[in-house]
């Protein structure tokens, strides 16, 4: 039984991971932006202020996800320079306790 929950529990969070990822995100955002600027341009087609309205809202909302996956890369981007310079400085410590004995 615990090993059955445990690969659920390690699923779910797999499936958490890959539905919030950045490309996710982008992914999400890029329609978004596509559905909103086709109900703009069919609203203003028609008159129909509303769906244009509509649109620009949805258009914007996409910009926004986009963005979100943008900086979560970027963030990831940070973590890993920053593990690979703690690493780096790991070695070199290293390096000068072995020349000291």
């Amino acid at each position: 039984m615990d090993d059955k929950d445990d690969v659920h529990g390690r699923a779910h969070e797999a499936a958490h991971e890959a539905a919030h990822s950045a490309t996710a995100d982008k992914t999400k955002g890029h329609i978004k932006e596509t559905v909103g600027k086709v109900k703009e341009k069919v609203g203003d087609a028609i008159g129909d202020d509303e769906l244009a309205a509509k649109g620009t809202a949805q258009r914007m909302e996409g910009k926004k996800d986009r963005a979100k996956g943008e900086i979560k890369d970027a963030v990831d981007d940070v973590k890993t320079k920053i593990k690979g310079g703690a690493e780096a400085v790991k070695e070199k410590i290293e390096e000068a306790r072995d020349r000291k004995k």
